[in-house]
């Protein structure tokens, strides 16, 4: 017969009886949030703007709030177990929270292959059927074992088996994190880069040299945005748009470091490594350097780890800053979830993607943020000698979540989210004018990379997203907006830095740029950046098409 009674000994056998309760809390509470968000660093390190060290006490505090909270709660059972004389209360209790604990544990270790991207596109999680039906398989037969244990070797003997295994999983996780830890260098004090806002609202009535960046912007798309609405007939005048540009790199990561050093990435070595040297080795910041610039950044997650050769003015160094624990607590929480939730209920994690960014008082990339600056607050403060200013703004990037009128909203369309894009540049623009600080800036506004609507995509789609928009203005320029179809690289970028800064019109700039030409671009799938490939194309940027692969292959090398 099944010992259903309890026991009242002392203080060592109630810590024997609630033994089982506390040590699955434990090792369930350790895997959530201990090794989850150690493991998420360790293996995306270079992801992320902040070391180790920042994130490990505000991870503590959190493991420690659920697994002190759980095992109040079991404790709290186990004495109304006592006096109700029935272990079974306490013991089923258990079993339940062991059953859900394997559940998450296969999840978030064993079927996480089939997550999506977290790069802010739409989840359609309707498609992850058949990981439903696996998931139910699972916690089905995890249930009848559970139960046929129960019953064949009793409760006791069944909670304590339970505790004898979560003991197991937590060697296990253990052993992983540690070797993740000496592989991935974990502990390594990185020293990023970190854009605060400071000087964002100044301006040199001397010289200026501001590049904008929006995300995700199309050429096309942006063509028929300002073509087609009024708003937008004169607030592009002065530049010159080069609508057959071809970006290098499709996604952000590359694109941002390739664009201001000129230093290509061909996975030689690691990307924090190469964001380092490119950017310390930048011939921009050097030409830059050479006349005098103040050199401002403001980038929500800007990847430039360890000494700085140029001195970034709104730079505090990430050493310097620590984490809002109510941002962290909220990104953290959405990733567990996302992770180790079955398939029908990560939807209700709310993740699009990781915004850590939003954990110190760092710049705000956000579309909406930034054009309500530019209106509410369009005084600049104004000063002498020259600067420069890189601005990287939210742009077109997904989720597709604002109109044309830079209201968030649930789902919109890329034609709103362009047309709130092109506002924010022609605000942009009108406050430069407003400060009598235009004429004698040089202006660059660029996208990282195009973009391919999710509703549309062909095989290899990816090479659709290589067509950026590229308008410039010259100091002191001055006609209307001229459209330039000159067959335009971003490997063209710093010669043409270099002739703005000796005072070239935006005319005169890529007089190589001219057909028959033959462009470069290196590809690479999102989240797999360890592998990529390089393609020319001596077709129009829209051609995508007419891409062909030219057999070199950088990967990573394995450690």
């Amino acid at each position: 017969m099944a010992d259903n009674s309890v026991k009242q000994g002392g203080a060592k056998e109630v810590v024997k009886q609630l033994a089982p309760g506390w040590i699955i809390s434990f090792v369930c509470c350790y895997m959530l949030f201990i090794y989850e968000p150690l493991m998420m660093y360790g293996t995306n390190k270079d992801d992320f703007w902040f070391d180790f060290g920042i994130m490990a006490a505000p991870t503590l505090k959190i493991f420690a709030i659920f697994f002190f909270g759980a095992a109040a709660v079991f404790t709290g059972l186990f004495f109304l177990t006592r006096r109700v004389k029935d272990a079974r209360i306490y013991r089923l209790t258990v079993t339940v929270v062991f059953v859900a604990f394997a559940l998450l544990y296969v999840q978030g270790n064993v079927l996480a292959g089939h997550l999506p991207a977290l790069d802010g596109s739409f989840i359609d999680w309707g498609a992850h059927t058949s990981d439903n039906l696996i998931t139910l398989a699972i916690l089905v037969i995890l249930t009848a074992a559970a139960v046929f244990f129960c019953v064949k070797g009793g409760l006791k003997k069944f909670v304590n088996f339970a505790a004898c295994v979560s003991l197991a999983v937590f060697v296990m996780l253990t052993v992983s994190l540690v070797t993740t830890a000496v592989q991935k260098d974990l502990f390594k004090n990185k020293n990023n880069l970190i854009s605060t806002t400071e000087n964002f609202n100044g301006a040199s009535k001397d010289k200026n040299f501001f590049i904008f960046m929006v995300d995700s912007q199309s050429a096309t798309e942006f063509t028929e945005v300002i073509s087609n609405q009024e708003q937008f007939s004169h607030a592009f005048d002065d530049f010159t748009y080069y609508t057959d540009t071809l970006s290098t790199y499709a996604y952000t990561r590359d694109s941002v470091p390739f664009v201001l050093s000129g230093h290509l990435n061909k996975n030689d070595e690691g990307f924090g490594e190469y964001s380092e040297r490119a950017l310390n080795d930048s011939t921009l910041f050097k030409a830059l350097d050479e006349r005098d610039y103040d050199l401002y950044l403001y980038d929500s997650e800007f990847d430039w780890y360890g000494e700085k050769d140029f001195d970034i003015k709104n730079n505090p160094g990430s050493n310097n800053v620590s984490l809002k624990f109510g941002e962290y607590f909220e990104n953290e929480m959405r990733y567990v979830w996302f992770k180790y939730l079955p398939y029908a209920f990560k939807k209700y994690s709310g993740i699009e993607r990781m915004d850590f960014g939003r954990c110190i008082d760092q710049f705000n990339w956000g579309n909406d943020v930034l054009y309500k600056e530019f209106k509410n607050l369009p005084s600049l403060d104004v000063s002498s000698g020259a600067q420069f200013r890189f601005i990287h703004a939210e742009g077109a990037h997904v989720p597709l979540d604002m109109d044309e009128n830079m209201n968030r909203i649930e789902q919109g369309t890329y034609a709103q989210k362009t047309t709130a894009t092109a506002k924010l540049i022609a605000a942009f623009i009108e406050r430069l004018k407003a400060n009598g600080v235009y004429d004698n800036s040089v202006i660059v506004i660029m996208a990282d990379h195009g973009y391919q609507p999710a509703k549309n995509k062909p095989e290899n789609y990816i090479l659709s997203r290589f067509n950026p928009i590229l308008l410039i203005k010259g100091a002191g320029e001055k006609h209307d907006l001229e459209y330039s179809d000159k067959p335009v690289s971003y490997l063209d970028l710093p010669g043409a830095y270099n002739d703005l800064l000796d005072g070239k019109q935006s005319s005169e700039l890529f007089t190589d740029a001219e057909f028959p030409r033959t462009r470069t671009v290196i590809w690479y799938e999102i989240y797999k950046e360890e592998h990529m490939v390089e393609y020319q194309t001596d077709g129009k940027a829209t051609e995508w098409d007419k891409f062909h692969e030219t057999g070199n292959v950088f990967d990573l090398p394995k450690n």
